[in-house]
């Protein structure tokens, strides 16, 4: 128990130890009482050092054939002449300083360094090398726990992926809709026909009104107001009767509409109403889109041709009237209905704009057909 005593201080406790030590301060050789990590204390007999004064004091060490010395700076912390003892505290210790000090403690306390009078003795210090025990190393995983790492983490990237690919293909798409592809104002599905007009002012006595006729038979009676005498109207082909559009008895004048007739071989086909600035774009040639109402779209429509352009329709602005062929589907039950129609153009294919423009203009010049593509 004389061994081994504590002392307070203001922030920690260190265990002091006897141990044969001796220091030296300001040149004098001075007898340790006791010695800690924190501080010494010191048979200084009647010497009174000033309180709290700052000295460099070198700590010796005496091992049986050598002496260490280590230099520290303490501060008094008190001083007792009667008792002859000064006790320091050790000031700004370095980590090598503190790391020895710590050494000399734990071998003392272990019993590798013991005291032999006024020596430190290491004969029973053990020689045994102590190695750094080894972590045990991370077990390697098995193929099913390996393999299911690895799905999880292609699953990820591959969800990343489709994020990425969604994301460009929404903005490609939004992009090309605002770009290359345009809409229609008005389509309509119809056939040709050949309008059969009355050839005097006078009363409608005798119309047909449904069915083939032949070229030559006549298919309205006409009585002009003039005489008595009765006018027939022909038919010019072998034609079907679409519509009429007066009622028997009626007074119709010269120059009226009376019926329509198309021909018995006669294909329907889509008229497109495109804004004339929309319709320049066309003589690049482009894609045609055809959407029936609550029906399939037409896989193989195409530009039938693309009207004459003439100075009154560059000043006007109105729309034109574009002929669109459906190919193969059969649209005789969509006679008079409306569908949609959209116009595509590929980005990296047709002539560019200003010079459509130029044929256009050019073409209305010279009284001919633009070079168009409409099969584009």
């Amino acid at each position: 128990m004389n061994v081994v005593k504590f002392e307070a201080d203001v922030q920690r406790q260190h265990p002091r130890f006897k141990l044969p030590l001796k220091c030296i301060i300001e040149g004098y050789r001075y007898e340790c009482l006791d010695w800690s990590v924190g501080g010494i204390g010191v048979a200084t007999g009647k010497t009174r050092l000033q309180e709290f004064g700052t000295f460099p004091v070198d700590l010796e060490f005496p091992f049986d054939g050598f002496v260490f010395t280590l230099r520290v700076t303490a501060q008094v912390r008190y001083n007792d002449p009667v008792k002859g003892r000064t006790g320091f505290q050790y000031m700004s210790l370095t980590e090598e300083q503190l790391r020895f000090l710590r050494y000399v403690r734990d071998a003392h306390l272990t019993g590798e360094v013991v005291t032999l009078n006024d020596l430190l003795d290491l004969t029973s210090r053990s020689i045994e090398h102590h190695t750094r025990k080894k972590e045990a190393e991370p077990l390697e995983p098995s193929g099913r726990h390996r393999y299911a790492a690895l799905a999880k983490r292609s699953l990820r990237i591959g969800l990343l992926g489709t994020l990425c690919l969604a994301v460009v293909l929404f903005l490609w798409g939004a992009l090309y809709q605002k770009l290359w592809t345009f809409r229609a104002d008005e389509s309509l599905v119809t056939i040709d026909s050949a309008p059969v007009i009355a050839p005097s002012d006078g009363v409608l006595t005798n119309v047909v009104t449904e069915g083939a006729v032949k070229a030559g038979d006549p298919v309205a009676t006409i009585l002009p107001t003039a005489n008595n005498k009765s006018i027939s109207v022909l038919a010019r082909c072998d034609c079907i009767v679409q519509d009429v559009q007066v009622e028997l008895d009626s007074q119709v004048r010269a120059g009226q509409r009376l019926l329509s007739l198309r021909m018995a071989n006669a294909k329907p086909h889509v008229v497109a109403m495109v804004d004339y600035t929309e319709a320049q774009r066309l003589f690049r040639g482009a894609r045609v889109l055809v959407d029936l109402p609550h029906g399939p779209r037409i896989p193989n429509a195409s530009i039938r041709d693309l009207p004459k352009l003439t100075t009154t329709d560059l000043e006007s602005g109105d729309r034109i009237p574009i002929n669109i062929d459906v190919g193969d589907a059969d649209l005789s039950s969509f006679v008079g209905t409306p569908v949609t129609v959209r116009f595509v153009q590929l980005p990296w294919t047709g002539l560019p704009l200003t010079e459509a423009v130029s044929e256009a203009v050019g073409a209305i010049d010279t009284g001919s057909t633009p070079p168009a593509q409409p099969k584009g």
